[in-house]
């Protein structure tokens, strides 16, 4: 197989950057355009079709896995059932000539266990891209526990971009004392367990991401943090929708630990919240529930569905005291009140118009 050197860098995105600029989205939720996609003519890889070949490539150490399209690969549910390599990728072709991408399907155990665990584990510079990773559990009322992807702890830059995440009753992506992942592109929704229920959340401490491009739905948090020393995300650019029922929460969310402080940082800045509507359990878009030691969280050019003042106790918005700027400072450098319409102009390809503006977005993420 012809070799062709690939180089490619985790997006880099200036937190300064121009207000509602999706440039270097390409299509919200990923699919058909995505930066930095790795195509199978531009590296040398090894291709698997089902679990046994995938562990043992793995095992190998190979730099490239490839899952084909339209095949899906049975993962046991069990702990760590398996477990990416640092440096090593795995991908498949999600929207490439409309492809879905490879599917990596983990069924539920029929027993009353927690299962708690997670089933996919990633080690430092490591990156899964272009597949569907389907869990188990896509209903609010479950005993189980499961995670999807977790890092290794101490490891650092990985990349989770251009996937359906969904089906995870804990998180569909924990990142676990682990620095500097990159979670774009994706498709998550559906991760909406009780009392868990995370898309994305960074935990244990240590633990940061910058999180962009990605399209939430239906999920209890689509962003959260457990609030321990250390910890923080950057969030912009993504979508969050208004799915999930009574089993969603307010979607961006920071806990505290017990001396009150909610990590490191927190930053909201250019997301679009399609949230807000009756039906779920909180309306907040965002909730941060200690006072990052950085200083307040930065919320600003986000553009929400709801009012600022949902109703006379809840606000789109909202915190503990200090850990976000005051009701006036928020409503002056947020849009509230914005009118979400979606429409799909051709066949697979779908459009977000929010006051004007359009952006390009997955058509699946949208209801197309």
């Amino acid at each position: 197989m012809k070799k062709i050197i690939l180089i490619f860098s985790i997006m880099a995105f200036s937190k300064n950057s121009i207000a509602f600029s999706n440039e270097s989205c390409g299509v919200i939720g990923g699919g058909h355009y995505i930066p930095n996609r790795i195509f199978t003519h531009s590296v040398n890889y090894f291709e698997v079709t089902d679990y046994e070949s995938l562990i043992k490539e793995v095992e190998a150490g190979h730099e490239y896995i490839y899952i084909p399209s339209n095949t899906t690969i049975h993962i046991p549910n069990l702990p760590r059932a398996l477990e990416i390599k640092s440096g090593q990728t795995l991908f498949s072709d999600r929207g490439v000539n409309g492809s879905p991408g490879g599917r990596l399907l983990v069924s539920e155990n029929e027993n009353n266990n927690e299962d708690n665990y997670p089933v996919i584990t990633i080690g430092s510079n490591a990156r899964v891209t272009g597949l569907r990773i389907e869990g188990p559990v896509k209903e609010a009322e479950s005993v189980k526990k499961t995670i999807g992807i977790q890092t290794l702890e101490n490891s650092k830059n990985i990349q989770i971009d251009n996937n359906e995440l969904h089906g995870w009753p804990w998180a569909a992506f924990s990142i676990k004392k682990s620095k500097n992942a990159s979670v774009n592109h994706n498709y998550i929704h559906h991760n909406i367990k009780s009392g868990l229920g995370y898309g994305v959340v960074v935990q244990n401490g240590n633990a940061s991401a910058e999180i962009s491009c990605n399209v939430f739905d239906a999920n209890r948090h689509a962003i959260a943090g457990s609030g321990l020393a250390g910890e923080g995300y950057y969030a912009h650019h993504n979508l969050v929708m208004n799915g999930g029922g009574r089993g969603a929460y307010h979607q961006f969310d920071m806990h505290s630990d017990n001396d009150g402080n909610g990590g490191k940082y927190v930053i909201i800045t250019d997301n679009w919240f399609n949230f807000g509507d009756y039906g779920t359990s909180n309306r907040s878009s965002a909730m941060i529930r200690g006072v990052p030691t950085d200083g307040s969280a930065t919320i600003k050019r986000n553009w929400v569905k709801s009012s600022f003042y949902i109703t006379d106790t809840t606000t789109a918005f909202t915190g503990v005291k200090g850990s976000i700027l005051d009701d006036l400072s928020l409503i002056a450098h947020n849009i509230f009140n914005v009118d979400f319409k979606f429409e799909e102009r051709t066949t697979g390809n779908c459009v977000m118009s929010v006051n004007g503006k359009e952006s390009p977005v997955i058509c699946e993420g949208v209801g197309f």
